[in-house]
């Protein structure tokens, strides 16, 4: 049975009531199937898992200072160089070497077993000041015995020497000098 209706722009419609059904039937599937498509239709989820690994931290202790020794200055410059693989010291030009207090700085690296570190030294010079002040030398040269690269031993210990070369001024004022440097070790 056919329905009809008055526009309200002055016409009929016409429609029986199984073509209007079926349009609201086809408006609701098409409303239906928008809302499905935005929601997925099969989802899925897992754990993520996350980790970390805590490391013994590195320790470096300083076993004996770098010390260039006694030295008598003269009219003429020159120099105390400190041998880093063996530790033998030499002096050059006009300075003279006395006493047996020169020697080579020992460090020890604590750590983890077989770790491999790398071991960081200040770029030269490093100056050295006169206690009470007046006078400076300077250390031209900052070396350590062997490569930068070190592994610690299996109980995770590891030494290394630090040695260098002492720029000794023309009649350099007496007293006691000293200095300080940084040496860093780090994880390789």
């Amino acid at each position: 049975m056919p329905v009809s209706a008055t526009s309200g722009l002055g016409g009929t419609i016409e429609m029986n009531r199984k073509t209007a059904i079926a349009r609201r039937g086809a408006l609701v599937g098409i409303a239906s199937s928008a809302l499905l498509a935005a929601m997925p239709l099969h989802a899925a989820n897992t754990n993520g898992t996350a980790e970390t690994d805590i490391s013994e931290a590195l320790a470096l202790t300083q076993i004996s200072v770098l010390d260039f020794g006694t030295i008598i200055p003269s009219a003429t410059a020159g120099n105390i160089v400190i041998n880093r693989n063996n530790g033998n010291c030499t002096a050059q030009g006009g300075v003279t070497l006395i006493g047996t207090d020169c020697q080579r700085g020992e460090f020890l690296i604590s750590g983890p077993s077989s770790q491999d570190v790398r071991i960081t030294i200040p770029a030269a010079p490093v100056t050295l000041s006169r206690q009470g002040g007046g006078a400076t030398m300077t250390m031209d040269q900052v070396r350590i015995n062997g490569g930068f690269n070190k592994r610690l031993d299996a109980s995770g210990q590891r030494t290394f020497y630090v040695a260098g070369r002492l720029q000794v001024g023309v009649n350099q004022s007496a007293g006691i000098y000293d200095g300080t440097f940084n040496v860093t070790v780090d994880y390789r």
